[in-house]
C-alpha cells in the first residue's frame, strides 16, 4: 500500500487514536504497560495520515510480548501483515530474543486465523478473572516485601510451581529456566510490587502485583493443599485494594484447580484467552528443573 507509513508512535498524536479503536480494557492495560516499560517498541501504522493500527513489543528479550491491533474499518487491506513484518524486523536481529508471544480471546477466529498465518501457535489459554466487592478476611500469616536477597529462592519456587503445573496439565513442552542477573534486576526494580509468604521463617510464597492485576502466585510445592494459598491470595486481593482499586484481575491457566480457590474467593470468568508463541531461535531452557532442585522443592 503506496500510503501506508509504519512509524514511531507519538503519544501527543496517537494516544487518543488508539484508545478509540481498541476494543477492551485489557488491550488499553497492555499497550499502557508497554508505553511505561519499553516506549521504543510501540509502532503506528499511518494511512492517508490517520491512524489505523499498531504494534508494540515489551523489550528485546528472550519472550517478547507482542500486540498487533488494526482499527475495523481498516482491515484486510494488509496493514495487520505490514505491521506483523514490522515486529520480525524489530525481533530478529537481536539473539537473545528466542520468542514472540501474543494472545487473542476465545472465538477471535479472524485474530486466530491471522497468528496461525504468520508462524504463531496456541501454548495455553488461560480464564480471566475479576472480583469486585470488599475486603476478604485476613488470617494471621507471615508476609513481608520482596528482598533482592530473595531473588534464586523466588525464582527456583515460581519456576518449579509452574513446570509441574505444566506437567500436570500435559502442556507440552514443558521447561525450566534457571535464575539469570537480567530477572533478578526486574525484580529488583519491581520489589514494592512483590510480596513473599514465610513459613517457619523460610519463602513459601510468591506474589506480583501489577495496577489492580494479580500474577505470578505460587506456593512451594511442598506446601500445597496445606492451607497457605487461600490466606496468602487474601492478603494479595486486599493489598490490591488498599491501594485504591475495587476491581481485582487475575489469569489462572485452562485446567489449573486453584481456579476453585479464587472462585471461593470471590472471582468470576470474564472471559478465556489464548496464548500463542511464534520462534525466532531454538529455545535454550532446560526441558525439566535439575533433580537436586525437584528434590528440595518436593520435601
Amino acid at each position: 500500500m503506496e500510503d501506508l507509513i509504519i512509524e514511531p508512535y507519538q503519544p501527543k498524536r496517537d494516544k487518543n487514536s488508539i484508545r478509540a479503536m481498541l476494543c477492551g480494557d485489557e488491550q488499553i492495560k497492555e499497550l499502557l504497560k508497554c508505553e511505561r516499560m519499553f516506549p521504543d517498541g510501540i509502532f503506528v501504522a499511518r494511512y492517508n495520515g490517520i491512524t489505523v493500527g499498531f504494534l508494540s513489543i515489551d523489550g528485546i528479550k528472550r519472550k517478547a510480548q507482542t500486540m498487533i491491533y488494526v482499527s475495523e474499518e481498516y482491515r484486510r487491506k494488509g496493514i495487520g501483515t505490514a505491521l506483523m513484518a514490522k515486529v520480525d524486523h524489530l525481533l530478529t536481529p537481536h539473539k537473545i530474543v528466542e520468542r514472540s508471544m501474543g494472545g487473542c480471546m476465545d472465538g477471535d477466529r479472524s485474530t486466530l486465523q491471522f497468528l496461525y498465518k504468520n508462524g504463531y501457535y496456541i501454548s495455553w489459554s488461560s480464564h480471566i478473572m475479576e472480583r469486585e466487592g470488599g475486603y476478604l478476611p485476613e488470617q494471621h500469616i507471615s508476609v513481608r516485601p520482596y528482598e533482592d536477597d530473595d531473588y534464586e529462592t523466588c525464582h527456583v519456587l515460581i519456576e518449579v510451581a509452574f513446570y509441574k503445573l505444566h506437567d500436570n496439565l500435559g502442556m507440552l513442552p514443558t521447561y525450566y529456566f534457571p535464575p539469570n542477573e537480567n530477572e533478578r534486576k526486574r525484580m529488583f526494580d519491581n520489589k514494592s510490587n512483590i510480596y513473599v509468604l514465610l513459613v517457619e521463617g523460610e519463602i513459601a510464597g510468591v506474589g506480583h502485583i501489577d495496577g489492580n492485576e494479580l500474577s505470578h502466585v505460587s506456593v512451594r510445592h511442598d506446601l500445597q493443599s496445606q492451607g497457605y494459598g487461600r490466606p496468602f491470595v487474601s492478603f494479595l486481593v486486599n493489598e490490591i485494594m488498599r491501594r485504591g482499586n475495587t476491581i481485582v484481575q487475575l489469569g489462572v491457566v485452562k485446567g489449573n484447580y486453584a481456579r476453585k480457590l479464587y472462585e471461593s474467593l470471590g472471582f468470576n470468568e470474564k472471559s478465556l484467552y489464548h496464548w500463542l508463541t511464534k520462534y525466532y531461535r531454538p529455545d535454550t531452557r532446560m526441558s525439566s528443573p535439575p533433580s537436586e532442585i525437584l528434590s528440595v522443592e518436593s520435601r
